[in-house]
Parts: C-alpha cells; structure tokens; sequence
C-alpha cells in the first residue's frame, strides 16, 4: 500500500500556504533581518572610528600651525578651520556611538545600536568619551575664535591685539595638552575599531548559519508552491474564458469605462479606449486624481475630488447630485511634445452596489472635442457678427470729419507703439521706459475712442492696458515679457484697420448714391450728421471745423451718462490750435477732461447738497499770448483735489514713506498727480485708476517744451494750465 501526501486544495490552500509562509518569515527571516541590521550598524560604527583615528593627530598640527602662524604674523584661519573642523567631527563621532544622533528612518544605519548590545564595547567607548572630553576642554577656546588677531599701526607696525595675544595663550595651552591627551584619544579610537571589528566577525559568523537555513526553508517551500500552482491551474482555465468575453466587450465599446474603488483608485479592468483618449499606457491602479492632475486646472480638479467624495455617501441621492457634475463637459490637454493638445470630455458617475451596499463608482468618459468646438464656432460667429453690427453702427454715430482723423491719429500712435516693441533694450530702465510711453500712446487711443463712442475700440485698447499693467507690476521685465503686447498690438491694428475700410465702403456708398441722383439736392449722410449738442451752448460759437470742441462734447455725453452726472463744456479758442499743436491738444484736453468728469465733478444731489447747481462745468480755453507763446486752461467746478487723498495713495503704493509724505508742500504732492501708475482711484475701471491720464499730460507738454501747473480748492475747483512756446514763423495754421 502506497501513501502521498497531497496539497489541500479549495478555499483553504491559499491561506495554509500563506500561513506556512508567515511561519518562515518569523523563524528564519526576521532573525536574519535583525542580524543584518546590527552588522550594519556595527559596520557603520566601525566605518566612522576608522575615519577618525587620526582626527587627534589633525588637530594638534594644525594647533602647532595656529601658534607658528600667530608669532609669524600670518593668515591663521585656515589652521582654525582644521582645529573647528577636527572638533566637530569627533563630537559627530562621540553623539553617534553614544546614540544621540543618527539617521532617520526604520531602516537608515545607526551606529550607536552596534554600541548598545556590547557591554565591552559600552566601556571602550565610555573610555574614549572621557579622554575627548579632556582634549576638548582646552581645544574648545582656540575653535570658538572669530575675528582679526592682528592690530595694525604707523608706529609699532603689525602686533597682536588682545584677542590675538589670548589666542596665542589658548593654542600654546593646547599644544600642551595634545601631548598628552591626543595619544589617549588616538589609541582610545583604535582599542574601539578592534572591538567594532570582533563584533562584526561574530555576527557574519551567524548570519551565515541563519541564510543556510533559510536557503534550505525557501526550496521547500518552493517545492510547495510549484505544486500549489499546478493545482491552481484549472481553475485558472475556467476564469480564462469568462475575462476574454469581458476584454472582448471592453475593447469593442467606443466609451471609456472603468470602476473607482472607494480609495479612488481605477480598478483592473477598464474599456481599451481609456488608452486612447487619456494618451497613457498604464490606466489599472492609477488614482483618479493622479489620472485628471495633468490635464486640468487645480480648481477644477478640487472640485472634481470633492463630488466623488459626496458620491461615496449613502445619503447622497444620486439623480440629484449629478446635475452639479463639474466634469460633465471638462477641457483637457495633453502634453504632445511638440505643443499642447486641447480635447473635451464628458464624465458620468453610476453607483455600483452590492448587496445594497455601495461597493465601487461605475465611470464613463465621451470625448465631446467635436461638439463642443462646433457650438463655439458657432458663438464665435454669433459675436463676430454682433461685433461687426456694433461697429458699423458706432461708426454710422461718428462724424467724418472727427472719425478721419481719429484713424489717422491712432493708426501713427499704432506704428510708434510698434517701432517701440522693435526697438532693443537690454536694462531694466529702458524696458520700463518703453512700458511707460506704450501706455501713453494706448491710454490716448482708448481716450478719443471713448470721446467718439467706438466702444469696440475702446475695449480693446483697455484691455491692451491690462496686458500694459501686468507687465508693470512683474518685479524684473525682459524681451520675452513683451511678446504677449505683440498679440493685443495686431488685435487692436487689425480693428482699426477694419474701421477704416468699412469708413472706405461707406464714403464709395454714398459717393456712388449722390452720382447716380444728380437732380437731387445734396444731403447729409447718417455718417456725416454732427455729434449731438452738448448740454449748454458754449460762450463762444463752436465753428463747424473745431473737431476737438465736438470730441469733447461726445466725451461728456458718455461718461455723464454712464456715471450719472449732469455736466456741459464752456469750450474758448479750440477752433484756433494750430496745426502743429492740434493732436498734442485734443490728447491733453480728452485726458484733463476725463479726469475732471472721473475724479471731479460730483453726481446732482451730492453738488446740490453742497450747495452747488445740480449741473456741473467744465472750462476749456485756449488763446495765443503772442510771442509768449500759447496758453490752455481746464478747469472744473468740482471737488477738488485732495491732498490727504495724495499723501495716503502715494504711501499705499510705496512711493513714499508716511514722514517723507507729512513733509512734503502742497505744491510737491500736486506734482506726484504727473508721476507714472499715480492714482489716488482704489478700484480701476474703464476711465480711471490706472494712473496714466495725468501721466499722459506731462510728456505731452514735455514733448512740446512747455509747463504744467495745477491749482486746487478743495471742494470748488480743480485748474490745470499749460503754457506751449510759441511756433517758428509768422503763420499760425489752424487746424
């Protein structure tokens, strides 16, 4: 009769085997495991006795070295650094072996375990510990010394001071002692590394016997595996064909499907799709938060952590919360090597129970790229078509005369911002310069463009200075910051551009219609009626070629009407600028006549309370003072300029500090008004707050080689007066 032992098979052979192996790794395996540990420990401590055995020795020459320097006069901190060097390396030693310090970690190396299971070696290092400490004492003194030994005079040459001469002292102390105490410690060192070296010997001794013994577990149990896996194999077989029919569905099904644990972890079976539109091999295991972190934005990738967390909860109801799905249309992109990819997919959550209990999250992603850009092609044909209805009827609204020369006005500020952006620069100054005159030339684009009312204009030009302004603010500026204002600078020039070819179609239109109607009278176009009427008639009559009179009558219409005010213009002499100071003085009265209406003039019930008409004014007169030249005042009836306002902007925004600010005249902080990104405006808008207005003013007037000044009432009036030289030559042509 024959017996054999066979392996038990069904749901209890994996856990015999598993307990028979826990069985190994407690008898042979952890012993051997703690074995290796305290040879690496005792290895380690023999590694750093030996590297220091000739610490002591070290230490005295370069003693001898301090004190030979010192008679000498010469360079003593290289010694002194041996001397501190020589010190900590032996106090490292000393907190190593007595366990004070060592690596953190359950598995890092300490030496000071090596030192705490032999009582011998306790006692060699306790005798090693008492000699250092005896050398140390005197070479503490010399180690802690900072500073020159050396006094130098005219009189007695280079001598010792009196931090040299105690210097000298300590070092010839110490050489004395290192006599003594450094032989104790050097040999201290050595009985140490002969003992380290007796340990080691002995634990290799046993860890060689216990790796015997474990080569002989691990064949056994081997033998026990192989068979355990054959027996395994049927049912191996059996699940093989039920996971190719599911590989089968997965790979065929064009979504991505794939179940999230409640570790948010993917699980091991997933649709073949997933490859494709995640772009990585390994999807199995990945954390659905690892699986999103590159391809969305942090918040949304919060958000979207925060929904699968409320979805794990029973209470949850399911229907409802899906309709705050953050990913049900998510942009991505994918890193492509050569650029980014941007995609849209669309995620949907199933719960998946067990039981009645919630076991897993069922996940299904639809790449939505193809819908998602249709629908905004279409939204961006909808608003380009809008845009371009806008415009036309900005335009029909403008007159001809004015809306010519605005186009011509900006499209050479165009070409001086471009020639600026081309210009090199290599200092930090120049980039600020150039960031500061592109402000300039953009802010008075913007400026005439809200004048006129071309609100498309104007949104573009403020949105430049967005970019203009985040430039600034950045704490150091190169050539590459200024690449983003190229993009804004083609935008707002391909606009203008647009402006003046639908100008162009309009004039041919009309041009063709009175052509073809020659019987008819002439008539105005929409395009060529004036602008509306201001408020009040001004004192002197508006001739019908003063364009800067009507810009500034639109100006006041708009932004009265959008900030709620009640303002006229009293305008003198504009139709008479000439020619040469035209531009120059449409730019400084647009800007001084925006900041009065922004910063100015109040709203009706504030002034009437004040005791103020309810309608406020603005003066604008320009005249010729003959061979003095010429002279421009703006004023208004508002509140003033606050020079408390002044002094709390400027020590808010760092200019000056709250003394130097207390200190200064009211005619120094009227000064600050002119100073580049000044503004006493907390909140920044389409017409204020950026601190250019007034900034713009002062290098027109410095352009032209004249003076600024400005008065205030505080509460009455705001005047600012611009005097201009007077032009070569005799004619005077008006603009």
């Amino acid at each position: 009769m024959k017996a054999s032992f066979q392996w038990p098979r069904g749901p209890r052979s994996p856990a015999l085997f598993a307990a028979a192996l826990l069985v190994f790794a407690f008898a042979v395996l952890w012993p051997g495991f703690r074995l290796a540990g305290r040879l690496d420990d005792t290895t380690a401590a023999l590694r750093l006795v030996s590297e220091q055995r000739r610490q002591a020795e070290v230490v005295a020459g370069a003693l001898v070295s301090v004190r030979d320097r010192l008679e000498s006069f010469g360079y003593v901190d290289e010694p002194l650094a041996e001397v501190r060097n020589g010190v900590s390396e032996l106090d490292g030693l000393m907190r190593m072996l007595k366990g004070d310090q060592h690596p953190t970690g359950a598995f890092a190396t300490n030496p000071g375990r090596a030192i705490e299971g032999s009582e011998g070696l306790r006692g060699d290092v306790d005798v090693l510990e008492k000699a250092w400490a005896d050398y140390r004492r005197v070479l503490v003194p010399v180690a802690a010394f900072q500073g020159v030994p050396y006094a130098d005079s005219e009189a007695a040459g280079v001598q010792l001071n009196e931090a040299g001469r105690v210097l000298a002292q300590e070092a010839r102390k110490a050489i004395v002692s290192a006599r003594k105490q450094g032989p104790l410690v050097t040999a201290a060192l050595a009985k140490v590394s002969i003992a380290l070296e007796s340990e080691s010997t002995r634990l290799s001794s046993y860890l060689r016997l216990l790796m015997l013994a474990a080569l002989v577990g691990a064949v056994a149990l081997g033998v026990g595996l192989v068979y355990f896996l054959i027996a395994r194999r049927r049912q191996a077989a059996m699940l093989a064909d039920a996971q190719r029919q599911t590989s089968d569905i997965l790979q065929t099904v064009k979504e991505g499907l794939f179940l999230l644990d409640e570790g948010g972890r993917i699980g091991a079976t997933h649709s073949g799709s997933m490859q494709r539109l995640f772009k990585r091999d390994t999807i199995a295991g990945v954390s659905f938060e690892e699986l999103l972190k590159p391809l969305v934005p942090a918040k949304t990738l919060q958000t979207a952590m925060r929904f699968v967390e409320v979805l794990w909860s029973e209470r949850t109801k399911e229907n409802l919360v899906k309709s705050i799905n953050p990913l049900q249309e998510v942009e991505v992109s994918f890193d492509t090597g050569g650029g980014q990819e941007t995609r849209w997919l669309e995620f949907d959550f199933h719960r998946v129970k067990n039981d009645g209990k919630l076991v897993n999250l069922l996940v299904s992603v639809n790449d939505v790229t193809q819908r998602v850009r249709l629908a905004r092609e279409l939204a961006e044909s909808r608003e380009k078509a809008q845009s371009q209805v806008d415009t036309l009827l900005g335009v029909l609204h403008v007159n001809p005369q004015q809306l010519r020369s605005f186009l011509g006005d900006s499209d050479a500020a165009m070409k001086m911002v471009n020639a600026m952006l081309r210009e090199p620069a290599r200092e930090e100054s120049a980039f600020r310069r150039k960031l500061d005159s592109i402000f300039r030339q953009i802010h008075s684009i913007k400026g005439e463009a809200a004048a006129l009312g071309l609100g498309t204009v104007e949104s573009r030009a403020h949105e430049f200075e967005d970019a203009l302004k985040e430039a600034r603010e950045k704490p150091s500026l190169s050539g590459g910051d200024f690449l983003p204002l190229v993009v804004k600078l083609d935008d707002l020039f391909t606009h203008l551009a647009s402006i003046g070819d639908l100008v162009a179609r309009l004039a041919q239109l009309n041009y063709g219609q009175g052509a073809g109607d020659e019987e008819e009278p002439e008539q105005p176009t929409a395009a060529a009626k004036p602008a509306p009427a201001a408020p009040a008639a001004p004192p002197t009559p508006i001739r019908a070629d003063d364009p800067i009179t009507q810009t500034l009558n639109q100006l006041i219409d708009n932004i009265s009407r959008d900030r709620g005010k009640m303002v006229r213009l009293q305008a003198e002499g504009l139709a008479d600028v000439p020619s040469a100071y035209r531009r120059a003085i449409k730019d400084i009265t647009v800007q001084a006549v925006r900041n009065a209406l922004v910063h100015g003039i109040e709203a009706p019930d504030f002034r009437e309370r004040s005791g103020k008409p309810g309608v406020g004014t603005i003066k604008v007169g320009f005249r010729s003072e003959g061979p003095n030249g010429y002279r421009l005042v703006i004023e208004d009836d508002g509140a003033g300029v606050s020079l408390r306002k002044i002094r709390e902007a400027a020590v808010s925004r760092g200019i000056l500090t709250s003394e130097d600010a207390a200190r200064l005249e009211s005619k120094q902080l009227l000064s600050l008004l002119f100073r580049a990104g000044f503004s006493t405006q907390e909140v920044e808008d389409e017409d204020a707050g950026r601190g250019v207005g007034m900034n713009v003013i002062a290098e027109l007037v410095k352009e032209l080689s004249g003076r600024v000044g400005v008065s205030t009432g505080e509460g009455r009036y705001t005047r600012f007066t611009i005097v201009l030289p007077a032009l070569a030559g005799a004619a005077e042509d008006v603009a």
